[in-house]
């Protein structure tokens, strides 16, 4: 349980604030996990990116803020994004009748290839769907 102190606290900080430390957050474990997978030591990245190491380091304690350019050069660099842009795309649910899916890759999804349906069914098979959000 929390305190008084530590929910005053929490109930006064901005909602925008709290957003904020969480995508950090995010950003930085995700960072952190392509470095493990691609065996590479901030050293290494800051090697691969003319960067200081102190910098990087700031990056991933929270101490300077990354900036777009900054996440886009780690893409480059690590081979994979560090962030993600929701896309939607429409679908036909029924004759006459849109859906929208949510795409959480930054590539171009062909939504024709996929039969969704607005209703639950057990699947039968062991098929693997792509994860989307049907709305």
């Amino acid at each position: 349980m929390r305190s008084k102190v530590a929910q005053r606290i929490l109930a006064e900080t901005p909602e925008e604030t709290k957003i904020f430390a969480r995508l950090y957050a995010d950003i930085v474990v995700r960072v952190n996990q392509l470095l493990k997978e691609n065996k590479l030591s901030q050293k290494d990245l800051a090697d691969k990116m003319d960067k200081r190491p102190s910098e990087i380091n700031k990056w991933l304690t929270g101490e300077h803020n990354l900036t777009l350019r900054s996440l886009a050069k780690l893409h480059a660099e690590l081979g994979e994004p560090i962030i993600n842009v929701p896309q939607r795309k429409p679908i036909a649910i029924s004759e006459g009748t849109t859906g929208y899916v949510t795409v959480y890759r930054n590539v171009s999804v062909n939504t024709t290839d996929v039969e969704y349906t607005n209703a639950w069914k057990k699947s039968k098979t062991n098929n693997k769907t792509p994860l989307a959000n049907v709305s």
